[in-house]
């Protein structure tokens, strides 16, 4: 293949085909918007394709050409050109302001001609620089811009990544690449109703050009057309032909008042690229900006810097009178270098930061054997008093990590407040991460220094351990960090209280933070013998469900190689396709439950992926997640979920099936220490609760203040039957539409779940809504009040913005009104569990007893409680758990006590 790079001798000019990307990019990124409502796909589509192509070409100098009434110059030749395109999409229409915004802090020269589009403007510029000697390189995905390829004029599709020279047209095209204009001529364009010549597609238009040249000489030899239909098609179309051609034709000498010289390459504007790049949550961009390798100038507008030189603690002296000056100021704010997990590591140093803006680093255990740094003991000795005294305010960025770490050291921090991870999350909790650099970069408009491998747990064969690390590598790098923290902490918590989530921050997140560290540090021990077992069962469980898999395939496949299953269920079984992907057909789990309505194949599939997954997600690898003292410590996530739920890692003990035999197997596994038991205590049906206190519907009420089975009780609505004489299927139906229903269940969902006809579906929902109007009246104003608000909130005021309602993708919409249905029950139910694992960890502290929480999964609390201890707490957790919040209905909460978890439930 022909060299198609531009010649480093000579200066490049890059032309960008910016009206052309505007749409492109819209088309390409689904529906997105800002936490606020407003409409980016577009913007951030056009930009990263923008700085794309600057950062690959590296021009010398550079125009953005954009359309301007663009249409009226080629209607005066006809005046049906481009009439049938409707006008841009709704949501695309603020987005052309927000693309000049970007323009303008990328600082780039913006060409356009009224009366011309985008085309004739680069068509001008790009014979106008080749004459002067530049190599162009044209910025486009338009195949009508092959017209002007020439070897020094040369087009780039940054979203394909390819180069097109006249080497390339030749290849693909079997033309030159002037002669585009007449190919484009006798094939039209249907969308910018260019007329075509009936009869001709791409490969007879081609041949043609071939044969003749130009669409000019081939009217002149006419009956050299061997073809008679093809011959009487132009002959009866020559004026339409003609002016087919003058239309596809772009304009290469518009009176642009422009010179070289001004398009020379200028410096990003870093201030407002970073500022709009914020504005519109361009987060990843904000992250990369630096490192796009463009030029940036100097924002006008620097905030005041973080400190550039950090005090690092040498003496032991030096420790007692930091400590003493964090005392004395009443806060200090405190990031910690440590590598692997928090429970089990140990400080490798700590960056330290106090009101009056002088940052520290305190290294602990550099060098081998911690030869370089204080010792450990000593810093101990000096801060324990500090950090453990709740009146010294504490702030960092994932404090419960910083909580672990001192743990390891001897101390008890006390006094978190200041969590900036948290207080982030809490205002923006569908924001996807809440990183102290991110935060910085936004808030602060400042990069700060990168972190070693080992630091962010992604050391590799080649990365130094962190201990490994000089002070000096290390001391800026967390010492900034800690001041970073100091400066953004006071602004989030002016937004928390400007939006009264302050208080939530206040009583709820920030006081579980020790209780999750304690969790975290107890871990809750595994039988790996039993597990051992457990999982011999499930190999042969998964051989038989393979034989099962082949018996019904009707021959052996690679179960695991999605393109084999679509053979067999499309190509041998000849199953219904149900809907296709860029690939093909599709065989993902919603294809595979509707088609084992009509063969045993897919249902044994998905039983076989259920075992695989089980097997590979747990019984695999809980063995090795099992640390020296034979317990797994599971990671909890706070700012992680947007309906406030925790969330856990290392492992997810969130996912583990509940009412699957072999989810009740895999619990057998987790077991007490010696002389004690597991305590566990669940909310019963506290969404279902939740949902009649917050909908006030008197009949749902009613079914739990009376202690009534709550799907037998719907069954006898929905159905018109009494209570005793309702069957199991109609307490199937009756339990799906209640548990479904708060995450706005639709007739097609409803009918896919039971296996029954639409229509049933939907009377069944209807008459369900006839019995319990006020769930209706609550799906309908919150949805309507989400819209007005652009949120909806929990009882406790948690939020969750909801910007998808105003969108113009129905798909996305309604996604976003099921999500608007269910956050003020599912964010509710999180922070009744939080609410209940803080009170019940006071009230075990007040009783003194030695029972210790372990885990929080759903809406269950799991305790490890000394024998002589059990019923006290089972006792304790009810009450506690059940006197957390005053609804309509009681909150029903089961107890129960074993060996192991599956014991205990």
């Amino acid at each position: 293949m022909a060299d198609t790079s531009p010649s480093r001798s000579a200066p490049t000019l890059v032309l960008i085909d910016a009206s052309g990307f505007i749409f492109r990019a819209y088309h390409a990124i689904p529906p997105l918007t800002t936490s606020k409502g407003v409409p980016t796909n577009a913007v951030l589509g056009f930009t990263r394709m923008v700085l794309k192509a600057l950062r690959d070409l590296a021009p010398t100098h550079v125009a953005l050409a954009f359309d301007k009434d663009s249409r009226a110059e080629r209607q005066k030749i006809d005046p049906t050109y481009k009439a049938n395109r409707e006008g841009p999409p709704e949501d695309l229409v603020p987005q052309f302001a927000l693309i000049r915004r970007v323009v303008e802090a990328l600082n780039l020269p913006v060409l356009e001609m009224p009366g011309w589009e985008a085309d004739d403007v680069i068509g001008t510029l790009a014979q106008k620089a080749k004459v002067e000697g530049f190599c162009v390189q044209v910025v486009t995905g338009d195949k009508d811009f092959v017209q002007i390829v020439e070897p020094d004029v040369r087009l780039f599709d940054p979203m394909k990544d390819t180069h097109t020279g006249p080497d390339e047209v030749k290849a693909k095209l079997g033309i030159e690449p002037r002669q585009m204009r007449d190919y484009l001529a006798l094939i039209g364009d249907a969308v910018d109703n260019v007329p075509k010549v009936p009869g001709i597609g791409p490969k007879t238009a081609t041949e043609l050009i071939q044969q003749f040249g130009d669409v000019e000489t081939l009217l002149s030899r006419l009956d050299e057309v061997k073809k008679p239909k093809i011959r009487e098609a132009i002959a009866s179309h020559k004026e339409s032909l003609t002016r087919a051609k003058l239309l596809v034709t772009f304009k290469t000498d518009l009176p642009l008042d422009v010179k070289m010289a001004d398009l020379a390459r200028k410096a990003v504007d870093a201030g407002k690229a970073r500022e709009l790049f914020t504005e519109l949550e361009f987060y990843a961009l904000l992250k990369e900006l630096p490192q796009q390798g463009l030029p940036q100038a100097e924002p006008k507008e620097k905030p005041a810097p973080l400190a550039t030189s950090q005090k690092v603690v040498e003496t032991e002296a030096e420790l007692k009178s930091l400590a003493e000056a964090a005392r004395a100021a009443g806060a200090v704010s405190l990031v910690p270098a440590y590598e692997g997990m928090p429970f089990a590591a140990k400080l490798v140093g700590l960056g330290l930061a106090l009101p009056d803006g002088t940052t520290w680093y305190v290294p602990l255990r550099h060098g081998v054997l911690g030869a370089q740094g204080v010792k450990p003991e000593a810093f101990t000795a000096a801060f324990k008093a500090v950090l453990e005294d709740a009146a010294v305010k504490k702030g960092g960025h994932d404090l419960k990590a910083l909580t672990l770490v001192l743990a390891n050291e001897g101390i008890s921090l006390r006094g978190a407040h200041d969590d900036v991870e948290l207080l982030s999350y809490l205002l923006n909790p569908s924001r996807r991460e809440h990183a102290l650099a991110d935060l910085a970069r936004e808030r602060l408009q400042t990069e700060l220094p990168a972190l070693p491998p080992a630091a962010e747990g992604k050391r590799g064969k080649k990365d130094k351990a962190l201990a490994d690390h000089t002070v000096e590598e290390l001391a800026p790098a967390f010492a900034i960090r800690a001041e970073a923290a100091r400066r953004l902490a006071p602004e989030l918590w002016k937004e928390l209280e400007g939006v009264q989530l302050a208080g939530l921050a206040r009583d709820m997140e920030l006081p579980l933070l020790p209780i999750l560290a304690r969790m975290e540090q107890r871990g809750v021990k595994l039988d790996t013998a039993e597990l051992a077992r457990i999982s011999e069962k499930v190999d042969f469980a998964v051989e038989a469900q393979v034989k099962e898999v082949y018996k019904h395939a009707g021959r052996e496949f690679n179960i695991g190689s999605n393109p084999q299953l679509v053979e067999v269920l499309f190509t041998d079984l000849k199953l219904p396709i149900i809907k296709k992907g860029k690939t093909g057909p599709s065989a993902d789990m919603e294809v595979l439950e509707k088609l084992s309505e009509e063969h045993p194949l897919p249902g044994a599939i998905i039983e076989y992926r259920s075992l695989s997954k089980l097997k590979s997600t747990y019984l695999d690898t809980l063995p090795t997640l099992v640390a020296a003292d034979g317990r797994i410590h599971t990671t909890y996530h706070q700012a992680a979920t947007a309906t406030g739920r925790l969330s856990s890692t290392d492992p997810n003990l969130q996912n583990i099936p509940i009412r699957t035999e072999l989810g009740r197997e895999i619990r057998r596994a987790f077991v007490a220490a010696e002389g004690h038991q597991l305590v566990s205590a669940d909310y019963s049906q506290v969404e279902l609760r939740l949902l009649a206190h917050i909908a006030e519907d008197p009949v749902l009420i009613d079914a739990f203040l009376n202690d009534q089975d709550i799907h037998t009780r719907t069954a006898a609505e929905v159905f018109g039957v009494p209570p005793e004489q309702v069957d199991r299927e109609q307490r199937r139906r009756a339990k799906m539409v209640n548990f479904g229903i708060a995450y706005g269940l639709s007739p097609h969902g409803l009918a896919a779940r039971l296996s029954i006809p639409q229509e049933e579906a939907r009377d069944i929902i209807e008459r369900y809504f006839v019995r319990y109007a006020g769930i209706r009246n609550y799906l309908t104003e919150t949805v309507e009040k989400a819209r007005r608000t652009g949120y909806v909130e929990t009882l406790y005021g948690r939020r969750r913005y909801m910007p998808d309602l105003l969108s113009k993708n129905r798909g996305v919409a309604q996604a976003a009104e099921r999500a608007a249905i269910n956050m003020p029950i599912q964010g509710t139910a999180a922070d009744l569990i939080k609410k209940a694992m803080l009170v019940v960890d006071a009230a075990l502290k007040e009783e003194g007893l030695r029972t210790v929480m372990l885990l929080q999964v759903h809406d269950e609390l799991l305790f490890e409680a000394p024998d002589d201890e059990v019923e006290r707490v089972k006792a304790l957790a009810a009450k506690g758990m059940s006197s957390v919040a005053n609804l309509k209905v009681p909150l029903k909460v089961d107890v129960g006590a074993g060996r192991s978890w599956a014991d205990a439930h």
